[in-house]
């Protein structure tokens, strides 16, 4: 078995621990150790991140294709084909992506990277043909929250079917573009829908996403796709709270520009809350997302909040002194903690 440096480190631990207390013997031990090889490199993480880089590319050139009308006309001009037709073949070669795809998944089960990596040309190909759809004579006037829509309940059930992580999360990216879109057409002129302006309402989208991470854990079938959807639903949410601490709850640019930063320190202070209670639930529960996410976005928290207060009024080094000092009594505090928890075990 191969593994990398930092699994061998926690295995070798865990070997010696049972060897010294006398669970296995020292012959056993010794089987163990030579039982796995560590592997210099981990070409796997690349391999996960250059394909990543890949997707997010194509991410990029779909979104740029899909928002610009000139470029989706200039395109059918070029082809010199009807909408629909464009949209049929587009359709077409969606569904064969996605049987190609199932095909080598059954045929290279081991190439579990690439065969997901497949998937988005599938994805690609049903965003841009729906986009060929909205060009058509019979969907020209339609607006574009009903088309996300379609896309969100399209990645949904071909993910389910699949089933695939990452077309099921191209369908929680559709979702809270719908929900911004579709909301963004009901709100007042204020820009507020139902009280809220567009971050509250993505936060209520990340509250949505995490509780549907909640249900698909419960079942056995869908419980693959419980972490994405848990990781996508932390996102929006500490994201959006981010946001809503630096713009509030105002839905105008020109009234937010008015306003003090110091006025909205009770955002500020909220989407600091929510981060220290995701790494506690995440330290208690051993819950590796949450914890990650709570600690990412507390330290965005505290930089951005530096930058609002104290980026002229307070010494660099004093600041940096301050955030030193308190992290160093968070340290040593979860330390004594968990000494107290290693004694007990």
């Amino acid at each position: 078995m191969k593994i990398s440096k930092r699994q061998e480190k926690t295995l070798s631990q865990a070997i010696q621990h049972w060897e010294d207390e006398q669970t296995i013997s020292e012959e056993t031990a010794e089987q163990l150790r030579n039982s796995y090889e560590v592997v210099g490199f981990d070409w796997k993480l690349i391999a996960v991140y250059s394909f990543w880089i890949a997707i997010t590319c194509f991410i990029i050139s779909i979104g740029v294709l899909l928002a610009d009308d000139y470029l989706m006309e200039l395109l059918a001009k070029l082809i010199d084909t009807p909408a629909s037709v464009l949209a049929v073949i587009s359709a077409m070669l969606a569904a064969g992506v996605f049987w190609l795809g199932q095909k080598r998944r059954t045929t290279h089960p081991d190439k579990h990277i690439s065969n997901e990596a497949i998937y988005f040309f599938g994805v690609l190909f049903t965003a841009v043909s729906v986009g060929f759809m909205k060009e058509t004579a019979l969907f020209a006037r339609w607006d574009d929250p009903p088309f996300l829509l379609l896309l969100t309940v399209v990645y949904g059930i071909l993910a389910i079917r699949l089933p695939s992580t990452l077309v099921w999360i191209f369908s929680l990216f559709g979702f809270a573009w719908w929900g911004l879109e579709q909301t963004h057409l009901w709100e007042s002129a204020s820009g507020h829908f139902f009280g809220l302006n567009q971050p509250l309402r993505l936060v209520v989208a990340g509250i949505i996403v995490l509780l549907a991470g909640r249900a698909l854990a419960r079942t056995e079938r869908y419980q693959p796709l419980a972490d994405p959807t848990r990781f996508i639903g932390y996102f929006y949410l500490l994201f959006a709270l981010w946001l809503v601490s630096i713009v509030g709850n105002y839905g105008d640019g020109a009234a937010w520009s008015k306003v003090s930063q110091l006025s909205l320190i009770h955002w500020a202070i909220l989407s600091g809350v929510v981060c220290l209670i995701l790494i506690y639930h995440g330290i208690q529960h051993e819950d590796k997302i949450a914890r990650s996410f709570g600690i990412t976005f507390l330290l965005i928290n505290l930089y951005t909040r530096y930058f609002e207060y104290f980026w002229d009024a307070m010494h660099k080094t004093l600041f940096f002194a301050i955030l030193a000092l308190s992290f160093w009594l968070i340290g040593t505090k979860a330390e004594k903690l968990w000494q107290v928890s290693h004694n007990k075990s």
